[in-house]
């Protein structure tokens, strides 16, 4: 199921927060934030990958495999999703 077209940056992040919790067993929403690092909540690798594979499907988006693998936060999937929107203004 893709979400709405054009969510603005409160939104994405908000949405991509809520995801991260509904992945990540006994991880509360409340404690992630931007700049929270994958590693601190859990997420291994392999973890990491599934996540944006998943994300891919919700946001309608698709993560070039160089850039993601330099995500190490949360904001690096909010900034890309923000940024690559399928209906997003050309940059």
């Amino acid at each position: 199921m893709k979400e709405e077209l054009d969510m603005d940056t409160a939104e994405i992040e908000a949405k991509v927060i809520q995801f991260i919790a509904t992945k990540v067993e006994n991880l509360d929403a409340s404690t992630i934030n931007r700049s929270s690092k994958f590693e601190e909540l859990g997420l291994d690798s392999m973890d990491t990958i599934q996540l944006l594979f998943d994300a891919e499907d919700a946001f309608g988006i698709n993560f070039d495999s160089e850039e993601a693998k330099g995500f190490t936060t949360v904001g690096d999937i909010v900034s890309y999703i923000e940024t690559h929107q399928p209906s997003a203004p050309p940059q």
